[in-house]
C-alpha cells in the first residue's frame, strides 16, 4: 500500500463486466452512483473492450492488484461463489477461443487461462483473495449482492481458501437466504439484503407509467425452446389482459447460453401469422442504460431473467417471471406478491394477476422497502471505502499481517497437491482421448454395418432377376 494514500480513494471494481450481460453491468453502473467521489476502475478476470456498452475499457484485475496500488477492492454480481476459472472463459470469450479451449486437453486449459489472466494468482474470477497479492493485501475488501451458495459445491481447496478470503473480508452482503444460511455455518460474518440494482429506484427515479400500450418479453434461449416458439405467441395473442398492446422482445444479454434475437424472431414471425396487426418491437440496443428504459417503460413484463425482474420492480413495474431456480428462489424471499415460477399454461392469469395487483398499497410498498434496504446498503459500504484512503499505515499493514498469515499456509498446500493434480488430469485427459477414439471406431464400423445392409437387398434382388432371366432363356 502507499505510504501517503490520496484523500481520493481508488477503487478496484470487480465483476462479470467483460461481457454483455445487463445485469451484470448494472452492478457496476449502479454501485459508481454511490462511489462519486472516488476513482472507479472497472475490472473483470479477463481484460475486454466494452466501450459500446460501458464507454471504456475494463482491464484484468489481476495485472491491477499485483502492479498498482488501490485502496479497496469492491467485488460484484450475481452467482460469482459456484463460477469457476473455466466456465468464465467460457462465457467471457469468442466463439473461435471458446472452441479451442473446449477441445483442449486439462494443461492447455490452464495454459490459456493463465496467459489470459496475465499469470496473476486467481483460484475464483470474481473473488479475489487480496493476500495472494503483495501490494494490496491491506486494501479494504467488500463483496456486495453476491451469490455465494456455490461455494458448496467447489474444491475443497478453493472453497477453504474462499472462504477465508471472505472471512477477512470488510465487509460482505448476500442476495439470497441460501448464501446466507451457508455463509452463517461457515461462521462467516454478513448481511442478507436485496440485491443492488434495487437501488435503481433511488439512484434514477422514474414513475410507473399505467397508461402504457407496450408489454416486455424475455426469455433465455433455453426456456423459450421449452416453451415453444409458436405456443408463446399464441398465448400473446390470445391474452385478453395484453389486447392492443405493442409486443416488445428485449435481450438481457448476449453471452452463451441467455437470450437469441433470433429466437425472438421467430416468435414474431409466429405472431405476424396469427395477428398480423399487431405492432411488434424486436429491440437491440445492448446499453444498459437503454435496456432499463426500454423496461420501465413498459405496462407489464414478462421474463426469465432475475435482473429484468429486479429492474422491473425498482420501477414498480407489474411483472411475471417463468419458472426458472434462480428468480423463484430470489422471489419467494424477496418479492413474492407478483407471481413467478409461472408456466404457459398459467401465463394469462399471471398476467392478469400481476396487473390487478400492481398498484395495491402493500406491493407497491414492498417495492419501495426493496429499494431503500438496497440504497441503504450501497450507502453504508461506500462509506466504508470512503475511509479506506486515509487510514494510518500502521493498521494497513496489520492487516495484511493477518490475511498473509492464513492465505500463505493454504498456497503451501495447494502448490503440493498441484503434481498430483496435474497427473491426474493427465491421465482423465488420456482416457478421454482413448474414449473419443473408441466412439469414432465403433461410429465408422457401425456405418459399415449399415452400408452393409443398404447393398444386401440389392445383391438379392440382382440373384433373383438372374435366376428369371436364366429360366427365360432356358
Amino acid at each position: 500500500m502507499p505510504d501517503a494514500p490520496s484523500a481520493r480513494p481508488r477503487v478496484l471494481a470487480i465483476g462479470p463486466y467483460e461481457r454483455d450481460n445487463v445485469g451484470d453491468l448494472l452492478f457496476l453502473l449502479v454501485t459508481e452512483r454511490y462511489l462519486a467521489d472516488a476513482e472507479v476502475i472497472a475490472t473483470a478476470p479477463f481484460a475486454s473492450d466494452m466501450t459500446e456498452l460501458l464507454d471504456r475499457r475494463v482491464e484484468a484485475y489481476g495485472s491491477r492488484l499485483r502492479d498498482d496500488d488501490v485502496d479497496a477492492i469492491w467485488s460484484m454480481g450475481g452467482e460469482i461463489g459456484g463460477t469457476t476459472m473455466e466456465s468464465a472463459f467460457r462465457m467471457s470469450m469468442p466463439q473461435p477461443l471458446r472452441q479451442r479451449f473446449n477441445t483442449a486437453t486439462h494443461a492447455e486449459q490452464q495454459r490459456m487461462l493463465a496467459e489470459a489472466v496475465d499469470h496473476a494468482p486467481i483460484v475464483a474470477p470474481y473473488i479475489p483473495n487480496p493476500a495472494a497479492f503483495e501490494r494490496n493485501a491491506g486494501a479494504v475488501t467488500i463483496v456486495n449482492s453476491a451469490g455465494l451458495g456455490g461455494l458448496r459445491g467447489r474444491p475443497w481447496h478453493v472453497r477453504h481458501e474462499l472462504l477465508e478470503a471472505l472471512r477477512s473480508a470488510d465487509a460482505v452482503s448476500v442476495r439470497d437466504p441460501i448464501a446466507s444460511a451457508y455463509l452463517t455455518d461457515m461462521a462467516v460474518e454478513h448481511t442478507l439484503v436485496p440485491d443492488v440494482v434495487h437501488a435503481l429506484g433511488a439512484v434514477d427515479p422514474h414513475p410507473y407509467d399505467p397508461d402504457s400500450d407496450v408489454v416486455v418479453v424475455q426469455s433465455s434461449v433455453s426456456i423459450l425452446r421449452d416453451l415453444g416458439h409458436e405456443a408463446l405467441a399464441k398465448a400473446l395473442v390470445t391474452s385478453k389482459h395484453l389486447d392492443g398492446m405493442t409486443i416488445r422482445f428485449v435481450m438481457a444479454g448476449t453471452v452463451p447460453s441467455t437470450d437469441s434475437l433470433a429466437a425472438y424472431e421467430q416468435v414474431a414471425d409466429h405472431i405476424a401469422r396469427l395477428d398480423p396487426a399487431r405492432s411488434v418491437e424486436l429491440r437491440t440496443e445492448r446499453r444498459p442504460a437503454d435496456i432499463v428504459e426500454q423496461l420501465r417503460t413498459a405496462r407489464v413484463v414478462i421474463g426469465t431473467s432475475l435482473h429484468v425482474r429486479i429492474i422491473s420492480a425498482a420501477y414498480q413495474v407489474p411483472r411475471l417471471t417463468f419458472t426458472r431456480v434462480k428468480p423463484t428462489r430470489y422471489a419467494k424471499h424477496w418479492d413474492p406478491h407478483m407471481p413467478f415460477d409461472v408456466g404457459l399454461a398459467d401465463l394469462e392469469a399471471s398476467i392478469g394477476r400481476a396487473l390487478e395487483i400492481g398498484d395495491r398499497d402493500e406491493v407497491v410498498e414492498a417495492s419501495a422497502e426493496l429499494t431503500r434496504r438496497a440504497d441503504a446498503n450501497a450507502r453504508e459500504l461506500a462509506d466504508l471505502v470512503r475511509g479506506a484512503a486515509s487510514r494510518p499505515a500502521a493498521e494497513v499493514e496489520q492487516l495484511a499481517a493477518r490475511r498473509r498469515a492464513i492465505y500463505e499456509p493454504i498456497l503451501a498446500e495447494r502448490l503440493a497437491c498441484a503434481p498430483d493434480e496435474a497427473k491426474l488430469h493427465a491421465r482423465i485427459d488420456q482416457a478421454t482421448a482413448e474414449a473419443a477414439a473408441l466412439r469414432a471406431e465403433l461410429d465408422a464400423t457401425r456405418r459399415q454395418l449399415d452400408d452393409a445392409r443398404a447393398r444386401r437387398p440389392i445383391a438379392r434382388a440382382r440373384r433373383v432377376a438372374g435366376r428369371a432371366k436364366r429360366r427365360l432363356t432356358s
